[in-house]
C-alpha cells in the first residue's frame, strides 16, 4: 500500500511474461497528480494526446488539462456510447493526429469509460505502429475490466469487438472519485461485470457483494475499493497466465457469449452491463442443465435482481437472429458457439485444459426460453 499526499492509494503490479511487460495499476480517491508525475518521468519530451468522450470532457476536462498543463497535452473528444467505437471514428482520429503532425514520440492517454479505453487503445496499438497508452478509467466497468488486460478494439455491424489487438497500457490510474458523478444505471452497469468475476473466480467476494449490497449502491468509499481491487486483482491473475485468451482468460468471458450477441440484437441500445447481466442467466440455466445448480443459479439471479439489473428476456427476442450472431462472434470454433460453464460459483469446469465448451443449439434455446 503507497500513500500520496494524504490519500491512501494501492498498486497492484501486473506481469505478462510472455511480453516482459509489467505495469501498475493504481487506485485512490485522487489520482491525477499521480499520473502528472509518471507521464514527465516514463514519457519525457512526448507529446501527449488525451482521447475522451463529451460527456467525461463536460465533468473532468479541466481537471485533467489542468494537472496536466506542464506537458501542454492535445485534447480529443469524440460522441459519448458505443455509437462511436467504430472504425470510422478511429480514422477521424487518427487523421486529427496526422494533421497536428503527432508522430512516434506520441503518448496517448485514454480517459473515460470501456468504450474511449477500446477506442484509444486501439488507436494507440496502430498508430505509427504503436505509441504508449495510459488508461485513466471514469466508470466502474473500465475501472474492473476493460482497462485491465489490455484488450483493444472496435464494432462492426457483424458483431461487437471483431477488428481489434491486444495492447497492453504503461500504467492505469484510477479515481474513485469519479464514481460520484457516474449516472445509477453506468455504476450498475460496472457492478454486472464484478458481479460475473465473482462468480467465476472467487465465492468470497460473491459472498461480500450480497452482504454489501446496499453499502456497494450507496457507493461507500471503503466498500467500493475492496471490490474494484479484488476484481482488478483476480482479472490480473487470470491475464497474466493467459494474454491471448487461448486458454485460461476464457473464463472472463462467462456471460458473455449470449451477452455480446443481446447487444449486437440490439443495435448497441442495450447496454453492455445489461446485456452481461442476461447473459449471465442464460449462461447459468446452460450450466444448470448439465449439472445440479439449483441453489447456485437461485442466488446469482436473485443477485442480480437486488442490483436491479435485468434477469429476464422480453418475450419476443429473436432466438435464431441471436444463435446466428453467436455463431460469429469472435469467441466461436467453426461457427459453433463456445460457453463458459459453471460448477459452482467460484469455480468453472475445465477440461484438458479447456474452458469453453460447444453447447448443442436445442440446449441453448431452452436456455433462452427458460429466461423470459
Amino acid at each position: 500500500m503507497l500513500w500520496a499526499g494524504n490519500c491512501k492509494m494501492e498498486e497492484i503490479r501486473v506481469r505478462i511474461q510472455s511480453r516482459r511487460k509489467d505495469y501498475s495499476i493504481f487506485i485512490s480517491d485522487d489520482i491525477l497528480p499521480l499520473l502528472a508525475s509518471f507521464i514527465k518521468k516514463s514519457h519525457r519530451d512526448k507529446r501527449v494526446v488525451i482521447i475522451t468522450e463529451a460527456n467525461v470532457k463536460s465533468l473532468y476536462g479541466k481537471k485533467i488539462l489542468n494537472a496536466l498543463k506542464s506537458v501542454n497535452p492535445y485534447l480529443i473528444s469524440v460522441p459519448e456510447g458505443e455509437a462511436s467505437k467504430t472504425r470510422e471514428t478511429k480514422q477521424k482520429i487518427e487523421d486529427m493526429l496526422l494533421e497536428k503532425r503527432f508522430g512516434r514520440d506520441t503518448v496517448i492517454i485514454a480517459f473515460g469509460g470501456g468504450v474511449i479505453g477500446d477506442l484509444a487503445g486501439f488507436t494507440a496499438s496502430t498508430f505509427n505502429r504503436g505509441v504508449p497508452v495510459t488508461h485513466v478509467p471514469t466508470t466502474l466497468l473500465a475501472m474492473v475490466d476493460s482497462s485491465v488486460g489490455g484488450k483493444t478494439a472496435v464494432d462492426t455491424k457483424h458483431g461487437k469487438n471483431l477488428i481489434g489487438s491486444i495492447y497492453q497500457p504503461d500504467a492505469v490510474f484510477t479515481e474513485l472519485d469519479f464514481l460520484d458523478t457516474l449516472p445509477k444505471e453506468e455504476f450498475l452497469n460496472g457492478m454486472a461485470e464484478v458481479i460475473k468475476i465473482a462468480i467465476t473466480s472467487d465465492k468470497k467476494l460473491f459472498s461480500f457483494i450480497e452482504k454489501n449490497n446496499k453499502q456497494i449502491l450507496a457507493k461507500e468509499k471503503q466498500v467500493l475499493l475492496h471490490i474494484i481491487k479484488r476484481s482488478i486483482e483476480l482479472k490480473r491473475d487470470v491475464v497474466e497466465k493467459d494474454e491471448k485468451e487461448s486458454r485460461l482468460r476464457q473464463i472472463l468471458n462467462f456471460g458473455h457469449t449470449f451477452g455480446h450477441a443481446l447487444e449486437a440484437c440490439s443495435n448497441y441500445k442495450i447496454k453492455h452491463g445489461y446485456c452481461i447481466s442476461l447473459g449471465i442467466v442464460v449462461e447459468t440455466k446452460i450450466a444448470a442443465s448439465i449439472s445440479n445448480l439449483k441453489q447456485e443459479e437461485k442466488r446469482i439471479i436473485s443477485l442480480l435482481d437486488n442490483f436491479n439489473l435485468p434477469v429476464k428476456l422480453k418475450k419476443d427476442i429473436d432466438e435464431n437472429k441471436i444463435i446466428e450472431i453467436m455463431k460469429v462472434d469472435k469467441k466461436a470454433r467453426n461457427q459453433k458457439p463456445m460457453f463458459v460453464i459453471l460448477k459452482e460459483i467460484g469455480k468453472i469446469k475445465t477440461e484438458n485444459n479447456n474452458f469453453s465448451f460447444e453447447i448443442k443449439e436445442d440446449v441453448i434455446k431452452k436456455a433462452i426460453e427458460a429466461s423470459k
